[in-house]
C-alpha cells in the first residue's frame, strides 16, 4: 500500500485536505497484491471516565494533546501508561464525541473549508524519539455520530517496544466552536497471518436487483465536481429497473469541470448492518459508462480504512450496448476488524466534459490471493553497512556562490571526496515520505534497514501536492520535516521543482497580496500555454508570482540551513525535452536566462546553502549536445543528467542496451565537468515498463521484469552504480514509490516475501561501493569537510533580461541585461540578413543590471527584419546572442485555421529550429528544414530529417512546436495536410496536445509508399493518451503540435537515415458522410497527381515517449493492406453548378488516370430548404442526375445531397450511386454510424426509382445515410446475421445465482428490432426479457436466443447452461 499522507510528527500531523486525501495525495492502486489477514490483540484500554478534550474555540487546530503517557511528570494530564508492550504494527481504536454536530454535513463552505471534523495521531514507543505517525485521518460528519458517538481507528508502523505515549490532533471549520471529547480509548498489537484470509464466499453488499436497495445510496459533495454549476455538489442519482436487472443511474455533468485532471463525483452506499470486512481484501463494483464520459478511475473510500483509487481498465469492458460499455472495477485493500459502516464510491474525470448517465451495479466484497506474484526473501542485509571514506580534498575546489556556507562547501567537498575513493550514494525521490509498503521510513529502510543516501523532494511537496497538508504553509512545514528527517538518518537533500506555468488560473492571489499555489500539482508543469517563460522574469507580468514562488523555495533552504542541512537544487530539469513549460518550446537564451535568474534572486534572499545542478535530458552522444542549453559556469556546481531505462512494450524483452547508452551519456558529462572544474552526477533514473493493460510505464512492474537478473544476468542498481563509479559521478538518484503500481526500488509485501528484485537490491546494498544514509558520515564531519581550500568564480558571465529570441520590437526599447566581473558592457545589433550592425554601450543601473536603450533612429539604421539578432558582450567577450527578433515590423502570421504550413519562418531554418524542441531515443534524432521543392502550396514545405538505429528495442524521434500561432480549432471536425513518404516502413504520428491532453493519429497505411497524399484525419480519429476526445473545449485550446517517428516492427533490429515531407497541416469541415469513408487508421487518404519533386519522403504510424514522467509509445494497427508502390499517374479536375436545381448547388469532382479514363467521380449537393418539415423527405432528382453523368462521363457517380435549413444547420445527407438510380429499381436506405463509420439498419422498407429515375427517401431524423442497391443491402444483411453470436455459448452458473446472455462485439444492436429469451427446461433456468438468467435447480438447459434486425431478418443462436449445486 502507498504510504502517501506520511508526516512527520514534530508533532505535526496536519491531514491532508477535510475529507478524503486530496486527489493528488490519494493511493494509485492495482489489485495485484493480496493483503494479509491481521490478528489483533489487545494490550491495553484505558479506564471508564478517562478523556481528552479539545475546545474549538481555544485550542488552536492541530495542536498536540496527549491522551495516554508513561512519563505523566511531563505530561500530568494525560493517563498513565505502564507495562505496555507492543509491536511493529499497533492500532488504537478510541470514542469520540461532539457537543454538537449541527452544520456538520461534510460539504465545502464558502472559506473554502470542509464542515466537518478530522482527527490525526500518533505514537512513540520502544527507545526512540521519534513518533510514528497514523496515515489514518477519520473524517466525521454529523451523520457519523450514533448517538452522539462515534468510533475511530487509527494504525501505526512502530517500533517494537514499551508504548510511552498517545497523541491526538484535531482540525475542524471554523465556524465549529464546540468541543470534541475522546475516550475509550484500546491498544492493540497487531500480528499478519502470512496464511492469508480464511475462505469466505464474496458478499453482495447492493446488487440492485429490488428498488428499495436505491435508499442505502445517496449523493455526496464531491471534489472539483461542479455538477455543472459553480460549486462543488453531489451528482443525481435514480433506480433504473433494466428489465428486472436493475442498477443506481448516476446523472453526471462535469461540464463546470473540464479543465480538472481530477473531478471527483460522488456517490455513499449505506447498509442497513455495517459489513465485517476483516476477512475480505477487494471489494468491485459494475460500472456502465459511454467511452465518451472519460471516466478514468474510480476511488473508493469508508471509515474501516479504505481510502485508494483504482484506473478503469477499459481493456477489459464489454459492451453493453446503445453506445456503453461495461467494466468491473476491482480494489485491493488491507482487511480491517473495523466494520464498515459506509462507502463512498468516488467517479473521477480527467480534463472531462461529459453531461449524461452511467450506471453502478453488483457492490461486492471478496477475497484475492496474488501470494504467487512475490518472491521469498533471501539475501540479508548487512548489519555493518558500507561506510563512505571520504578523505577531505587537496584540491582547490571553485564555489560558484562566493557567500557559500560552510554546509555547502562541505558537501562539495564531500562529494568530490566521494569520487577520489570511487564511491557512489544511491539517491530515492520521496524516500522518506511515500512507499508502498508500511514502514514509516521508507521502503529503502524497510529492506536494507537504513534509508537512501540521497533524499529527493520536489517543489510539489513545498506547495502541497505531495506533502499533504491542509494549506501551504503546513505542506512546506512536512517538506521541512521531511527533508529534516532524512538528514536525522545521514541523507543528503536534493530538491528538485516541477514549478507550475505561472499563467495557469489554478494560482490564487490572496487578499494580503500573497500567491496560493497549493491546488497546482504535476499538470500545470506540462501545460505550454501563456508563454510563461517570458512573462515571469524581470520586466514580465507575472515576475511578481514567479518571485512569491522562488520565495517559498528560500523559506525551505533556510530553514534547512539552521539545521546545517545542504540542499542540492535541480531547478527546470529535462530542459532539452519539450513536455515541461520551460522546455525546449523556449529558446536556448531564453532558458539560460531563467536558470541564472532563478538562482541570482535566491541568493538575494539569502540562501547560500545550495549547490545548483543543470540536468538535461539524456541520452548525450556529443559534448556539444550537452552544452547547446548549458546555463553557463557561473551558475552551475553539478553536471548532471535524467535519463530512463525505458521499456515501451507489454510484454518487455530484456534488453541491456541502455547500460551502454549510459555509460557513453556519463563520459560524455564527467568529461565536460572534468574540463569545467564541476562535478557530475546521474540526478535522475530508473527502470519504466509498459504495464499488461498498455498504460504508459510508470516504474517497475510487480513481477516479470525484463531488467531482472534472471533475464539479463545483471543487477541494475549494480551496474548503474558501477557505471556512475567508472565515470566519477558520487551519486545517482531513482524515481519515487508512490504506489504499488509506480514504483522504482522493491519493496516488501510480508516480512518473508517482497517484490522479484528484493533480493538484488539487498545484494546492491551490501556492495562495497554502494553508500547508504547509514553510512554516508557527513553530517557529523561538516567542519572537516569544509575547511577545504575553496575560490570564488573570477570570470566574466552574464545573462539577457530582455528582450528575448524571437520578440517583436515595433518601438524604441531598452535593452538589459545581467553581468559580473565585467568593466565595459555593450549590445550588438544585428540584421542578420543583411548585414547591418551596430553597437550601444550599456550602464549599470541601481538594480545591479546593465542597460542601453535601443531608439528609433538605430532602429530605421537596421532597417526592418524578422531575423535580427542582439549579442551581450562585456570586457569583449560574447556572453549571450538572442536571435530571430523583429525590428521595425510585426511578424508574419499564419490566416486562421492554420496549424502549421512553414511559410511564416521568413525561409529561416534557424526561426524553424527555434520554434520545434524534440526528444530521441538513444541513438536517434530528427530535424526541421525548409524546402521548396516538396510541398502541397506556398513557398515552403518541409523536411522531416530522422534518423532510428536499435538492436530490438522501439525506438523514437521526434519535434514538438508549442508556439502555434493558432490554438482554437473548433470551427473545424478535421485535420488536413499534405504528405510526401520515403516507403522505409516505420511508424510515424501526428500529434496535437490539447485541453492538457496528447492526441495522436497514425499513419500505418501509408508507412510503405513513397507518393504524395492529401491526407484527411477526422479529429474524432485522433486517439487521447488517457481516453479523452479530441472535441469541444479541447479543441479551443490547442497547445503544441508534434510530429514522431517510431522503429517498426517493434523488436526487430532498425538502422535507417531518411527524409519525410509534410506542408498545409490546416483545420477543415467535412460531412459525416466524408468522415465515414476514413480507413481503419482513421485517414481519408487521396494520392496527389503532383510529386513535388522526385519520390522522396516517407510516413509511418507511431506514438512519442516524451520522457520525463511520461513515456509510453503505442504500436499501430499492422493488418492493413499496402496501397501500390507505383500507382499511375492521377489528374482530378472539380466543377462547380449554381443552382444545379431551386435552390441547390453541386460539386462535381472526377479524377483520370494518364488515359483519361475516369478512375473515381463524386459529386457533392447542397439544397438549403425554408420550411422544417421539408427535411423530412429527400428527393435526388433524375435532372440533377443527367446533367452529372454527363459532366463526369459515366454514370458510376456517388451523389450525396446535403439538406440545410434556413439558418444552415446541416440536417442529413443521403448518398447514393447514380448508376443504381434506374427506373423501377429498389433501394434500402441505411444510416451511417457517426462514431463506427458502420452502415446500420433502419427498416425493412424499400425505396422505388421511379420512371424518369428520381427517387425519394424518408429522412426524418437528422443524420447521413446511404441508398443500396438489391445487391449491396442483401450483402450488408448478411453480414450484420454473421455478426449476431454470443460472447459465450456455454456456461456454468451456481444453483441460486444469475448469468446473463451477452453479445459478441462485433453486434451492433443498433441493427437490433428486438430480442426473444426462451428456456428448454424452466424448471432449471429461467430467463427474463432482458438475458438475465437464474439458475433453479442442478441440471442442463439451452437458452434460445432469437434475434430480429431491423429490415426483419432473424436469427436464433443458444447457450447451453449448467447448473451446479
Amino acid at each position: 500500500m502507498r504510504r502517501v499522507g506520511k508526516q512527520i510528527v514534530a508533532i505535526t500531523l496536519a491531514a491532508a485536505m477535510m475529507g478524503s486525501l486530496t486527489p493528488e495525495a490519494c493511493t494509485f492502486l492495482q489489485n495485484e497484491i493480496v493483503y494479509a489477514a491481521e490478528t489483533e490483540n489487545q494490550v491495553w484500554a484505558s479506564a471508564d471516565g478517562a478523556s481528552l478534550v479539545f475546545d474549538a474555540a481555544k485550542d488552536a487546530k492541530w495542536t498536540d494533546k496527549a491522551f495516554a503517557s508513561n512519563n505523566t511528570e511531563e505530561q500530568p494530564n494525560a493517563v498513565r501508561l505502564e507495562n505496555v508492550k507492543v509491536g511493529t504494527t499497533v492500532k488504537v481504536k478510541a470514542k469520540v464525541k461532539v457537543s454538537d454536530a449541527t452544520g456538520l454535513d461534510g460539504a465545502e463552505n464558502p472559506k473554502g473549508e470542509y464542515n466537518a471534523i478530522k482527527l490525526a495521531s500518533a505514537i512513540q514507543s520502544g527507545n526512540g524519539w521519534t513518533y510514528a505517525k497514523s496515515d489514518d485521518y477519520p473524517f466525521l460528519k454529523g451523520e457519523n455520530f450514533k448517538d452522539g458517538e462515534a468510533t475511530v481507528t487509527f494504525k501505526y508502523t512502530a517500533e517494537a517496544g514499551a508504548l510511552q505515549s498517545i497523541i491526538f490532533q484535531y482540525n475542524a471549520s471554523e465556524d465549529f466552536k464546540g468541543t470534541i471529547t475522546i475516550s475509550d480509548v484500546e491498544v492493540y498489537d497487531v500480528a499478519e497471518s502470512e496464511s492469508g484470509l480464511t475462505k469466505q464466499e464474496p458478499t453482495v453488499l447492493s446488487d440492485l436487483n429490488d428498488e428499495s436497495q436505491v435508499n442505502l445510496w445517496a449523493g455526496e459533495t464531491g471534489y472539483q465536481y461542479f455538477h455543472g454549476g459553480t460549486k462543488n455538489a453531489a451528482p443525481k442519482f435514480s433506480y433504473d429497473a433494466n428489465g428486472g436487472d436493475g442498477r443506481l443511474k448516476v446523472s453526471l455533468d462535469y461540464t463546470a469541470n473540464s479543465g480538472e485532471s481530477w473531478s471527483e463525483a460522488k456517490v455513499k452506499f449505506t447498509p442497513e448492518t455495517p459489513a465485517d470486512i476483516s476477512n475480505y481484501n477487494q471489494v468491485s463494483v459494475d460500472l456502465i459508462y459511454p467511452e465518451s464520459s472519460n471516466i478514468s478511475k474510480i476511488k473508493f473510500f469508508s471509515n474501516s480504512g479504505i481510502n485508494k483509487d483504482t484506473s478503469i481498465d477499459s481493456s477489459e469492458a464489454a459492451d453493453a450496448g446503445n453506445g456503453y460499455k461495461k467494466v468491473t472495477v476491482t480494489l485491493g485493500f488491507s482487511p480491517s476488524a473495523t466494520p464498515m459502516d459506509d462507502l463512498t464510491i468516488g467517479l473521477i474525470g480527467a480534463n472531462s466534459s461529459f453531461a449524461g448517465d452511467v450506471y453502478l451495479d453488483n457492490l461486492i466484497l471478496s477475497q484475492k490471493d496474488a501470494s504467487g506474484d512475490f518472491v521469498t526473501i533471501t539475501a540479508k542485509p548487512n548489519t555493518d553497512a558500507t561506510q563512505a571514506k571520504p578523505e577531505a580534498t587537496d584540491k582547490t575546489l571553485t564555489m560558484t556562490d562566493p557567500d557559500a556556507s560552510n554546509s555547502a562547501k562541505a558537501l562539495y567537498a564531500y562529494l568530490q571526496g566521494l569520487t577520489e575513493s570511487d564511491q557512489v550514494l544511491f539517491g530515492h525521490q520521496n524516500d522518506v515520505s511515500h512507499s508502498v509498503g508500511n514502514n514509516d521510513l521508507g521502503d529503502v529502510k524497510d529492506v536494507t534497514g537504513s534509508v537512501s543516501g540521497i533524499f529527493g523532494i520536489d517543489s510539489l511537496a513545498l506547495f502541497g501536492s505531495e506533502a499533504g497538508g491542509t494549506d501551504a504553509a503546513s505542506a512546506l512545514q512536512k517538506s521541512i520535516d521531511y527533508s529534516k528527517k532524512a538528514a536525522q538518518n545521514g541523507a543528503i537533500v536534493t530538491l528538485s521543482t516541477h514549478m507550475p506555468n505561472f499563467t495557469n488560473a489554478k494560482i490564487k492571489k490572496n487578499a494580503d497580496g500573497t500567491y496560493d499555489f497549493y491546488n497546482c500539482d504535476f499538470n500545470e508543469a506540462k501545460d505550454l500555454s501563456g508563454d510563461s517563460l517570458k512573462k515571469i522574469l524581470p520586466g514580465g507580468e507575472k515576475n511578481e508570482v514567479f518571485k512569491a514562488y522562488l520565495d517559498t523555495i528560500a523559506v525551505y533552504a533556510n530553514a534547512l540551513e539552521q539545521e546545517n542541512i545542504p540542499v542540492i537544487f535541480r531547478p527546470f530539469h529535462e530542459d532539452t525535452g519539450g513536455w515541461f513549460w520551460w522546455g525546449s518550446a523556449n529558446t536556448a537564451e531564453s532558458y539560460r536566462s531563467l536558470y541564472a535568474y532563478t538562482r541570482d534572486y535566491l541568493e538575494s534572499q539569502g540562501v547560500h546553502n545550495m549547490l545548483y545542478v543543470y540536468s538535461p535530458n539524456g541520452p548525450m552522444e556529443t559534448e556539444e549536445e550537452y552544452m547547446s542549453r548549458y546555463p553557463g559556469d557561473a551558475y552551475v556546481d553539478i553536471l548532471a543528467f535524467d535519463y530512463y531505462n525505458d521499456f515501451n512494450t507489454y510484454p518487455a524483452e530484456a534488453d541491456t542496451s541502455f547500460f551502454d547508452h549510459l555509460d557513453q551519456t556519463c563520459q560524455v558529462v564527467s568529461s565536460i565537468a572534468k574540463k569545467h572544474d564541476k562535478l557530475a552526477a546521474i540526478s535522475e533514473t530508473g527502470v519504466r515498463v509498459m504495464k499488461e493493460n498498455g498504460s504508459d510505464n510508470e516504474g517497475l512492474l510487480v513481477k516479470n521484469n525484463p531488467v531482472s537478473e534472471a533475464k539479463t544476468g545483471k543487477n541494475w542498481y549494480e551496474e548503474v552504480n558501477n557505471i556512475a563509479k567508472k565515470n566519477d559521478m558520487p551519486y545517482y538518484m531513482v524515481w519515487a514509490n508512490f504506489s504499488d503500481t509506480n514504483f522504482y526500488v522493491p519493496y516488501k509485501h510480508t516480512d518473508t516475501m517482497g517484490q522479484e528484485m528484493i533480493n538484488e537490491f539487498i545484494d546492491y546494498y551490501n556492495n562495497e561501493d554502494s553508500v547508504f544514509g547509514n553510512g554516508t558520515n557527513f553530517y557529523d564531519n561538516i567542519n572537516k569537510y569544509a575547511g577545504v581550500k575553496t575560490e570564488n568564480y573570477k570570470d566574466v558571465s552574464g545573462y539577457m533580461v530582455a528582450p528575448f529570441d524571437m520578440d517583436t520590437i515595433l518601438k524604441p526599447t531598452v535593452l538589459k541585461a545581467s553581468v559580473s566581473n565585467a568593466g565595459e558592457v555593450s549590445f550588438v545589433v544585428k540584421d542578420t540578413a543583411k548585414g547591418k550592425q551596430l553597437t550601444l554601450p550599456a550602464a549599470k543601473g541601481s538594480d545591479g543590471c546593465y542597460t542601453a536603450q535601443l531608439t528609433q533612429e538605430e532602429m530605421d539604421q537596421i532597417g526592418k527584419t524578422d531575423v535580427a539578432s542582439i549579442t551581450l558582450v562585456a570586457d569583449g567577450k560574447e556572453l549571450s546572442t538572442i536571435t530571430n527578433l523583429s525590428i521595425g515590423k510585426e511578424k508574419d502570421k499564419a490566416p486562421a485555421g492554420v496549424l502549421e504550413n512553414f511559410d511564416y519562418y521568413v525561409g529561416s531554418n534557424g526561426l524553424l529550429d527555434a520554434a520545434y524542441g524534440g526528444n530521441s531515443a538513444p541513438g536517434c534524432s530528427s530535424s526541421f528544414t525548409l524546402d521548396q521543392e516538396h510541398k502541397a502550396d506556398g513557398t515552403y514545405g518541409a523536411a522531416f530529417n530522422y534518423k532510428l538505429k536499435t538492436t530490438g528495442s522501439e525506438v523514437w524521434t521526434g519535434l514538438v512546436n508549442a508556439t502555434l500561432s493558432n490554438t482554437d480549432f473548433s470551427a473545424y471536425n478535421a485535420l488536413k495536410f499534405w504528405t510526401k513518404l520515403d516507403g522505409k516502413g516505420q511508424k510515424v504520428v501526428v500529434q496535437i496536445k490539447a485541453g492538457g491532453e496528447e492526441y495522436e493519429v497514425y499513419l500505418t497505411n501509408l508507412a510503405k509508399t513513397e507518393d504524395a497524399y492529401e491526407v484527411t484525419v477526422p479529429f474524432s480519429a485522433f486517439k487521447g493518451k488517457t481516453g479523452g476526445k479530441l472535441s469541444g473545449d479541447a479543441l479551443k485550446d490547442v497547445q503544441a503540435f508534434g510530429l514522431w517517428c517510431n522503429s517498426n516492427p517493434a523488436g526487430s533490429a532498425v538502422d535507417v537515415e531518411s527524409v519525410l515531407y509534410f506542408d498545409a497541416f490546416k483545420g477543415t469541415t467535412i460531412s459525416d458522410a466524408e468522415a465515414a469513408k476514413a480507413d481503419a487508421d482513421g485517414l481519408i487518404a487521396v494520392k496527389q497527381t503532383s510529386q513535388s519533386g522526385n519520390n522522396g519522403g516517407n510516413s509511418s504510424s507511431g506514438s512519442s515517449t516524451s520522457g520525463g514522467n511520461s513515456g509510453s509509445t503505442t504500436t499501430p494497427d499492422t493488418g492493413n493492406t499496402t496501397p501500390d508502390t507505383k500507382p499511375s499517374e492521377t489528374r482530378k479536375t472539380d466543377k462547380t453548378f449554381e443552382n444545379i436545381a431551386k435552390d441547390t448547388n453541386a460539386t462535381l469532382t472526377v479524377e483520370k488516370n494518364d488515359k483519361g479514363e475516369v478512375t473515381d467521380a463524386r459529386a457533392q449537393l447542397e439544397k438549403t430548404v425554408k420550411n422544417a418539415s421539408e427535411t423530412k423527405k429527400t428527393t435526388i432528382s433524375s435532372d440533377v442526375v443527367a446533367k452529372l453523368v454527363k459532366e463526369a462521363g459515366t454514370s458510376d457517380i456517388t451523389i450525396t445531397q446535403t439538406t440545410k435549413n434556413a439558418s444552415g444547420k446541416v440536417m442529413n445527407s443521403v448518398s447514393v450511386n447514380a448508376k443504381d438510380l434506374q427506373a423501377g429499381k429498389k433501394l434500402t436506405l441505411v444510416k451511417v454510424d457517426k462514431k463506427t463509420g458502420e452502415k446500420v439498419l433502419i427498416s425493412s422498407r424499400t425505396y422505388k426509382v421511379s420512371k424518369d429515375g428520381t427517387v425519394t427517401a424518408d429522412t426524418k431524423d437528422a443524420g447521413d445515410y446511404v441508398l443500396l442497391n438489391e445487391k449491396d443491402a442483401k450483402a450488408l444483411s448478411s453480414k450484420i446475421l454473421k455478426s449476431v453470436a454470443l460472447k459465450d455459448t456455454k456456461k456454468t452458473v451456481a444453483n441460486g445465482k444469475k448469468a446473463k446472455v451477452t453479445f459478441d462485439k462485433k453486434l451492433n444492436m443498433e441493427n437490433v428490432k428486438k430480442i426473444t429469451y426462451t428456456s428448454s427446461k424452466k424448471s432449471v433456468v429461467t430467463v427474463n426479457k432482458n438475458g438475465t438468467i437464474v439458475a433453479k435447480k442442478a441440471g442442463k438447459a439451452v437458452v434460445k436466443v432469437k434475434v430480429t434486425l431491423k429490415n426483419g431478418k432473424t436469427k436464433t443462436v443458444k447457450m447451453t447452461i449448467k447448473v451446479t449445486k
